[in-house]
């Protein structure tokens, strides 16, 4: 007999199993992240120079911070990972992964800064890095040539928007063309990409929203800083 017990264990499993497949996902996108850095390197039969080297070290830990995040152990091994970080260094990220995926697109950025102080306000790095590098490598793939990204920081937390165009469809409607996307997409592995970015901005009391405007698709994602999230969860216990 099926009991209530079997569902939850069940569901639970389902929950693990999926954190791991996100996880995987996003590790990989890393690493290939990585190879495409190094294999631009080996194709212009170029060395790497010691600034470069710095980079990659910087990467290696990056890597290090997310899996001492997702799997939550110690080492003695981890010293300096990244885990609150301010604005100012975690936008570094973002410069990073548009060199390597986005070398071939126009890229516009804006980085709108309210607030004195908030700059070196305290951003998650390891759910941060994860939701960009999703974001950008989904991008990469939908062969646009020009590519809009927006960065707001106020005193709530961060709000990312990016903007790429989409391929021409016989579809005019933009219910229509989102359906088309949707059902080429969502059996595929590029759909846990999106799973990735709502179930990290989720876990850490932020929001994920996508749409097509005007053949464009625009993502949208809010995280909270350090400071904000003591009043998310004060308002959540109020209500």
């Amino acid at each position: 007999m099926f009991s209530f017990k079997n569902k939850i264990i069940n569901n639970l499993e389902e929950q693990i199993d999926l954190k791991e497949k996100l996880f995987f996902h996003d590790l990989i996108n890393h690493t290939h992240a990585l190879l495409l850095f190094l294999n631009q390197k080996k194709a212009n039969g170029q060395g790497i120079l010691s600034t470069e080297v710095h980079l990659l070290e910087k990467e290696i830990k990056t890597i290090q911070s997310l899996i001492s995040d997702h799997y939550d152990f110690k080492h003695k091994d981890l010293i300096q990972t990244f885990d609150w970080v301010p604005f100012s260094y975690a936008k570094l990220a973002f410069a990073g992964l548009s060199n390597s995926f986005l070398s071939e697109m126009v890229v516009n950025a804006t980085f709108t800064i309210q607030g004195e102080t908030v700059e070196e306000d305290l951003i998650y790095y390891p759910c941060f890095y994860r939701i960009l590098n999703n974001l950008i490598k989904n991008i990469s793939e939908s062969k646009c040539e020009e590519v809009e990204f927006s960065f707001l920081l106020n005193e709530k937390g961060i709000y990312i928007e990016t903007k790429n165009s989409l391929k021409k469809s016989s579809t005019d409607s933009s219910e229509g063309l989102a359906r088309v996307i949707l059902e080429k997409e969502i059996n595929t592995i590029k759909s846990l990409g999106l799973d990735s970015i709502h179930h990290q901005a989720h876990d850490n009391l932020g929001t994920f929203s996508f749409e097509i405007e005007n053949n464009q698709w625009i993502n949208k994602v809010y995280l909270p800083t350090k400071s904000s999230i003591t009043v998310i969860k004060t308002n959540k216990i109020a209500a």
